[in-house]
């Protein structure tokens, strides 16, 4: 398994532009119902603050890379940001899913 999360900022003014795209992203994610993927998007209470964290069964096989929509979003992350904002691996220490 391999878990990254991508942490990003953007201005108060772009904030309900990064949660819409983030909505679009799911539906493009839904409709396309990959399997071996775990993924969520949260907003910190401070309302600019971003962080998606992907899990995924197989390291070498990210189904996100095949969908358009994830694409076009990790290119406004960028342009939010100011720079591209590329996902860090992280060690999962514990999670609990019933």
């Amino acid at each position: 398994m391999s878990v990254q999360i991508v942490r990003f900022n953007t201005t108060s003014e772009q904030a309900p532009e990064a949660e819409a795209a983030i909505k679009t992203l799911f539906a493009a994610i839904e409709e396309a119902a990959p399997t071996g993927l775990d993924y969520t998007a949260v907003r910190v209470a401070d309302g600019t603050e971003f962080l998606l964290i992907l899990h995924l069964a197989d390291a070498d096989l990210n189904p996100l890379l095949n969908i358009q929509e994830a694409l076009a979003f990790r290119a406004k992350v960028a342009e939010w940001a100011g720079a591209p904002v590329p996902p860090r691996p992280v060690t999962l220490l514990g999670r609990y899913a019933r």
